[in-house]
């Protein structure tokens, strides 16, 4: 990187805070501006360059920005020449130019108009809301699993399923966007699956590429959601709330009701944990109204994340955590649990 063009990546660090500190409080203006004219170019863009890579190119950027970051440090210890100000120097210009990708080309939306704002749904509710929301999900889960199965013990052969997933289109995006071009996203399975199982992870947006990294390792229920929560946050739904939301919708109004089944298993995982905080009892009573197949299928996702559990995981949640509260989301990894109000409020 040039000595002007690292000078100038530094001094643009004070203007873009600014920028960026002035748009938070403009949602309306990001809503109409950026996210419904400015970000469906900019994605149409990327998609253009690659939507047909069959690998995902956003996971070797990764590779590579770590090598450089690494070098650099390598360079300061070996190289006495090489100062602690000129190591600053470097790597806070690649950090710069970072930043400033990351939020022009997709990180603009955290300060979108919220999504219940949008489409006028209540984020409160009673416990007797949530109780009810429960029972009608629980209700609704058993008579699809025993449709499916015909027997109310069999858990579901879904690992099978998960091949095809990243083909099919998103069903009913034009609720959340006027733009055609989100119709067909980008989602690939990541090449960093398995590290992404040891993060704790199902996938995630990479914003410089704009492909939805799904973790391939993930049983199918973790597998669906996470693929159409990747698919809202390219719509440009940053907020994990919202896209939690989206994911729920999209998979519950799927027609093929494999999808349907993991929307009403993430719905119940979530509610019932929110009652879990209010009345541990009266939670766990809940949970033993599911067929015993399904509650089979839950234990399945469950061992899963339990293989891949290990000493650094709170590290990376940590951190994400810490990232999520910079840019805007307040409860950080906590804002996942939001979705409960829009589920609950939300008629279909």
């Amino acid at each position: 990187m040039r000595k002007k063009l690292k000078i100038f990546l530094w001094i643009s660090i004070l203007p873009h805070w600014l920028f960026i500190e002035y748009i938070k409080s403009k949602p309306l203006m990001v809503e109409e501006f950026y996210s419904q004219k400015i970000y469906p170019l900019i994605y149409k863009t990327y998609s253009f360059f690659f939507d047909k890579i069959p690998f995902s190119i956003g996971d070797i950027i990764y590779l590579i920005v770590i090598f450089l970051m690494l070098r650099q440090i390598v360079k300061f210890f070996r190289d006495h020449r090489y100062t602690f100000f000129k190591l600053i120097f470097d790597v806070g210009s690649i950090l710069s130019a970072i930043i400033i990708i990351f939020n022009f080309s997709w990180g603009i939306n955290y300060y979108r108009l919220p999504l219940h704002e949008k489409l006028n749904i209540k984020t409160e509710y009673t416990e007797k809301d949530l109780e009810e929301k429960i029972d009608f999900l629980i209700d609704y889960v058993n008579e699809i699993h025993l449709s499916i199965t015909s027997n109310d013990s069999v858990s579901l052969k879904l690992e099978t399923r998960k091949k095809n997933s990243l083909k099919k289109s998103v069903h009913g995006y034009n609720k959340f966007s006027s733009s055609e071009i989100f119709k067909n996203s980008i989602r690939k399975q990541s090449l960093w699956s398995t590290a992404l199982s040891y993060m704790g992870f199902s996938g995630y947006i990479n914003p410089f590429t704009l492909e939805g990294q799904i973790n391939s390792k993930t049983p199918y229920l973790n597998f669906v959601i996470s693929d159409i929560h990747e698919s809202a946050h390219q719509m440009g739904y940053a907020s994990e709330k919202e896209a939690n939301f989206i994911a729920y919708f999209f998979s519950y109004i799927n027609p093929d009701p494999y999808v349907k089944y993991a929307s009403l298993i993430f719905a119940i995982r979530y509610c019932n944990s929110a009652l879990y905080k209010i009345d541990q009892e009266k939670a766990r009573e809940k949970i033993k109204r599911l067929n015993y197949g399904i509650i089979e299928d839950i234990k399945n996702v469950d061992s899963f994340w339990q293989k891949y559990k290990n000493p650094f995981q709170p590290f990376f949640k940590k951190s994400y955590d810490k990232f999520l509260k910079v840019n805007s989301q307040g409860k950080g990894i906590k804002s996942y649990s939001e979705v409960v109000g829009l589920i609950i409020n939300y008629k279909f």
